[in-house]
C-alpha cells in the first residue's frame, strides 16, 4: 500500500481564524438610537493539493456557517484547476460579479460601509436562488474570461402565475494593464436569469401566516455591468462601476445602479469612502446613500476598524449605522 501511494502529492490543510470585538450602533428611525456590544468569531479551513499530472484542487469551509441544506453551499467552495482553466463550485461569485468590481474596500465590524441601501455590490442576479454557483474561468495573459451557472431551486424551479424562475447564466471578462505606474483593471459582464424568485412563505421559519412571509412572485430578466479600477503608487485607489437590470415582464421597472469608491493608504492608516445611486426612473423608488471606513493596522493581525453607513433601511428613512472596534486575524 505504501509503495502504491509513494507518487501521490502531499495535500495541505490550513486553519485560520478571525474575531471581532467592539460596539455597533443604529441611529434613526422610530426606535431612536440603539447601541450594543458586538463580538464575532469565524474559523476557516482551507485544503489544497496537486496531482502528479499538475492538476490542482482545493476546498474551503467557513465554520461560522451552519445548517447546510441539500444542494446548498452554506459557506463552502470546492475548486479544480489546471492548464484548462479553473472550475469553482459553491459560495462563489457569478461571472458578472467576478468581472465587475464593487465599490467597497477595507473592513468594518458591521460591514456598515458596504450595507447601506444603494451600495454598489455588482452582484448581478447572484443569490436570487440558493447561492450555489458553479463558475469556469480562464486567463490569457492580461485577459480573463468566465462563465457561471446557478440553478433555480436545485433544478426544481418555482412556477408562480405561469412564470417559471429561470436559471442564472452569466459571462464576464477582465483586462488588466499598467499605465505609468497606475494599475488599471477593466471589467465587463452579463447575466440572465431570475431577478426575483420568491415562492410564498419562504421566510426564515417557512410557516404560513407569520410576519416574515412574502408574496409569491417570480420575475425574470437580465443585467449587464461594467467597471474600471485604478491603483496608484501614491496610495490612492479608485473604483467606478455601473449595472443596468432589465425585467422581462412588461411594465416592471428597470434599475440602473452606479457606484464610486475611493481609498487612501498611508503607512498603517487607510481611509475609504463609497457612494451608490439607484435609479428606477421613478422618484419614489430611486435613492442614494454612502459609506465610510477607517482602518489602522496595529501589526500582528490586529486592526482598529471604524465604519459608517448613511442609510441601512430604506423603509425606516435615514437610518444610519456605525461601528468601532478591533478586527483580529489568526
Amino acid at each position: 500500500m505504501l509503495a502504491g501511494t509513494a507518487g501521490f502529492a502531499a495535500a495541505e490543510v490550513a486553519l485560520s481564524g478571525y474575531a471581532e470585538i467592539g460596539i455597533l450602533a443604529t441611529d434613526g428611525g422610530a426606535a431612536g438610537t440603539i447601541t450594543q456590544f458586538h463580538q464575532d468569531v469565524e474559523v476557516t479551513f482551507t485544503m489544497s493539493g496537486e496531482t502528479d499530472g499538475g492538476l490542482s484542487f482545493g476546498a474551503a469551509i467557513d465554520l461560522d456557517e451552519t445548517n447546510v441544506a441539500a444542494g446548498d453551499d452554506s459557506g463552502t467552495t470546492v475548486f479544480v484547476s489546471g492548464s484548462f482553466g479553473k472550475v469553482t463550485m459553491g459560495d462563489t461569485d457569478g461571472a458578472l460579479d467576478w468581472a465587475v468590481a464593487d465599490a467597497g474596500s477595507l473592513t468594518s465590524m458591521g460591514d456598515d460601509h458596504t450595507t447601506h441601501v444603494a451600495y454598489f455590490s455588482a452582484n448581478g442576479l447572484d443569490g436570487s436562488h440558493d447561492g450555489q454557483v458553479v463558475r469556469y474561468e480562464y486567463a490569457m495573459g492580461d485577459f480573463g474570461v468566465a462563465v457561471s451557472y446557478e440553478q433555480a431551486n436545485n433544478g426544481n424551479a418555482a412556477v408562480v402565475a405561469g412564470v417559471t424562475a429561470d436559471d442564472n447564466v452569466g459571462i464576464g471578462a477582465t483586462y488588466s494593464m499598467d499605465m505609468s505606474g497606475t494599475a488599471l483593471k477593466f471589467g465587463l459582464g452579463y447575466q440572465a436569469g431570475a431577478i426575483t424568485n420568491s415562492p410564498a412563505n419562504n421566510g426564515p421559519d417557512g410557516l404560513a401566516g407569520t410576519p416574515d412571509d412574502v408574496a409569491a412572485v417570480v420575475l425574470n430578466g437580465d443585467v449587464w455591468g461594467a467597471s474600471v479600477s485604478a491603483e496608484m503608487a501614491n496610495g490612492f485607489a479608485a473604483k467606478l462601476g455601473y449595472t443596468s437590470t432589465q425585467p422581462d415582464t412588461a411594465g416592471a421597472l428597470s434599475t440602473d445602479r452606479t457606484g464610486l469608491g475611493l481609498t487612501y493608504t498611508t503607512g498603517a492608516l487607510s481611509m475609504h469612502v463609497n457612494y451608490g445611486d439607484v435609479d428606477t426612473g421613478v422618484a419614489a423608488t430611486s435613492f442614494d446613500s454612502y459609506g465610510l471606513a477607517v482602518n489602522y493596522d496595529l501589526g500582528g493581525g490586529a486592526v482598529v476598524m471604524a465604519g459608517y453607513g448613511s442609510d441601512v433601511a430604506a423603509a425606516a428613512g435615514n437610518q444610519a449605522q456605525y461601528s468601532i472596534g478591533l478586527g483580529l486575524s489568526f
